[in-house]
């Protein structure tokens, strides 16, 4: 009876597996560069390489929005850091009087806009603190306040000259493609991704449930045994990283739960907002000038005891001006459920620089904060570098683990299914899936440096190659031997990964020998990770092109005989 059961189970964590397993080795691929999105996107956009920060930007930053935007009603500063050295600063233009259109969500922060500032309304991060309303329109209390969306525009953090970056559709098409697939209604493609999701989980406990010894197997591999070799390395990522796919598949059905079960989420309404009458008698219409930076950031280290990341002004230029400051690295995942946010702020009066104390961000119950810690430990905003770079690791294990189970598929199926019309089909899907996406990847990044600065509609072009490399790579393994095609498109993956360094250094001011010079870790970081990528799709392509050519000699030495 038990084997029986440890079978049924085998057949469902074999097929589940299958099905679903192109789609989930794109969530998993697609997500775990989703790690580096904001590093990704810096890399993509060259024109912003030769910014270095230089410790005065939030000064520089005022003065320029007090030249650009100084009759914005809310400005934002977000200053250097590890994953940016540009300065990013945000303002509100005013709408048009007769502008009635419902402006996109506000971008949070650290995400870099993929189009160039100032060409089209970027979603930006804004004050946390709701908006003061102007003087005038006080005669919609009721009403939820129409968002206006923030321009961002980017400066060099030593001049505080403007930047304007090549339009990309950089990290963040990525990450989308993670959450929400591409090309269709995001609703529904979060509705793909989130029954994608639930058959991962339930692959997951069948794959624990049917192998009786996973920790013994795990200190095992053997070398040269064909499907027992793959069966080995899939045992060994799957087990190596299992409390992170646990985590990462549960979380991820979580956030997609108000979608998934839309009638089941009323304890993680936010609290109501505070009322506003009192603040609207506070505001005046005279403009008054922001209080010098310096002395304010100085006091706000030491009060917070961390560097500053963000600088949030509301009523700008108003005697109720207020600061909101931002340090670097509290970030707290029960707070929001982003895990971007920090649990503590310290608030200044923008007009004279008084300090009002400091704002503490809080779940609203219980409920909500199990939300926030398990969407804030999916998405990792909260995480440093090391552990993002664990995150990153885990999320390529997990690749690995779901590119392996689709290989064993096709493996155990050679005798039984030599010829058939189904072994065929997962064979091109198999090699299209997982070598074509990595190729795709590849061509997406190349695509962003090849095409022309001033191209029209230049994110979605980077997209169409993206998809264009892809689909080639899909039809490729239908005219040519599986074995060839693996060689082949793993040969391709090396080559784009291994010259993108190269690629950099002809057309950036930075390329990586000067990076790891000047310290610009995020170059450095980028360039030699692809370049790792690709000598490891080297050894794929001539381990894969030696078991080609033992093939043919066995085959020709039977016919011989």
């Amino acid at each position: 009876m038990r084997e029986k059961f440890r079978q049924s189970i085998g057949w469902l964590h074999s097929w589940s597996g299958l099905i679903i397993g192109w789609l989930l080795f794109a969530i998993f691929f697609t997500g775990t560069y989703s790690y580096f999105r904001n590093e990704i996107t810096y890399w993509m956009q060259p024109e912003l390489h030769g910014s270095a920060p230089a410790g005065n930007e939030a000064m520089l930053a005022a003065d320029y929005l007090d030249r650009v935007a100084p009759e914005s009603s809310s400005w934002s500063i977000t200053l250097p850091t590890e994953r940016s050295r540009v300065t990013q600063v945000a303002f509100r233009e005013q709408p048009a009087a007769q502008n009635t259109e419902r402006p996109r969500r506000e971008r949070q922060p650290g995400e870099e806009s993929s189009r160039p500032a100032g060409e089209r309304r970027e979603r930006a991060a804004a004050p946390e603190s709701r908006e003061q309303p102007e003087a005038g329109n006080t005669q919609q209390t009721d009403a939820s306040p129409m968002r206006i969306p923030m321009a961002v525009h980017y400066l060099d953090s030593q001049t505080g000259e403007r930047i304007i970056p090549r339009e990309t559709s950089g990290g963040t098409f990525l990450y989308r493609f993670h959450v929400e697939l591409y090309g269709m209604d995001r609703i529904t493609g979060r509705k793909i991704i989130g029954a994608a999701t639930m058959v991962m989980l339930i692959a997951i406990i069948s794959g624990i449930i049917i192998h009786k010894r996973i920790f013994a197997d795990f200190f095992t591999f053997r070398r040269k045994k064909g499907t027992r070799t793959w069966i080995d390395a899939h045992i060994f990522t799957a087990v190596l990283a299992l409390p992170y796919h646990i985590m990462i598949t549960y979380s991820g059905l979580v956030l997609l739960m108000m979608i998934l079960l839309p009638w089941n989420t009323d304890g993680l309404r936010r609290m109501p907002a505070q009322n506003q009458q009192q603040r609207q008698a506070e505001i005046v219409t005279e403009r008054v000038k922001l209080t010098p930076l310096a002395p304010i950031l100085q006091d706000a280290e030491e009060r917070l005891g961390s560097k500053i990341e963000r600088i949030a002004i509301s009523n700008q230029g108003k005697n109720n001006m207020i600061m909101e400051i931002t340090p670097v690295g509290r970030k707290s995942i029960t707070a929001t459920g982003r895990g971007s946010g920090s649990s503590v702020k310290a608030v200044y009066k923008g007009s004279n620089g008084r300090f009002m104390g400091e704002s503490v961000t809080e779940a609203p119950n219980k409920i909500a904060a199990t939300m926030n810690v398990l969407s804030s430990l999916h998405l990792a905003r909260f995480a440093d570098t090391f552990t993002r770079w664990l995150f990153f690791i885990s999320g390529a294990l997990g690749t690995v683990m779901v590119g392996t189970g689709l290989i064993i598929w096709t493996n155990k199926k050679t005798k039984s299914m030599d010829k058939s019309f189904g072994r065929k089909l997962v064979e091109v899907l198999n090699i299209g899936g997982i070598t074509g996406l990595i190729a795709a990847t590849g061509v997406h990044f190349w695509s962003n440096r090849l095409l022309p600065f001033d191209l029209a509609s230049r994110s979605g072009w980077e997209i169409r190659m993206f998809f264009t490399a892809w689909l080639l790579c899909c039809l490729h393994p239908l005219i040519r031997p599986a074995k060839k095609a693996w060689t082949e498109q793993l040969t391709l993956c090396a080559a784009l990964y291994c010259l993108m360094p190269v690629l950099n250094a002809f057309t950036s001011k930075v390329n990586l020998f000067s990076a790891i010079v000047q310290g610009n870790a995020i170059i450095a970081g980028f360039d030699l990770t692809v370049f790792g990528l690709g000598v490891l799709f080297a050894y794929a392509a001539w381990k894969t092109s030696g078991i080609e050519m033992k093939t043919a000699v066995n085959t020709a030495m039977q016919e011989a005989r």
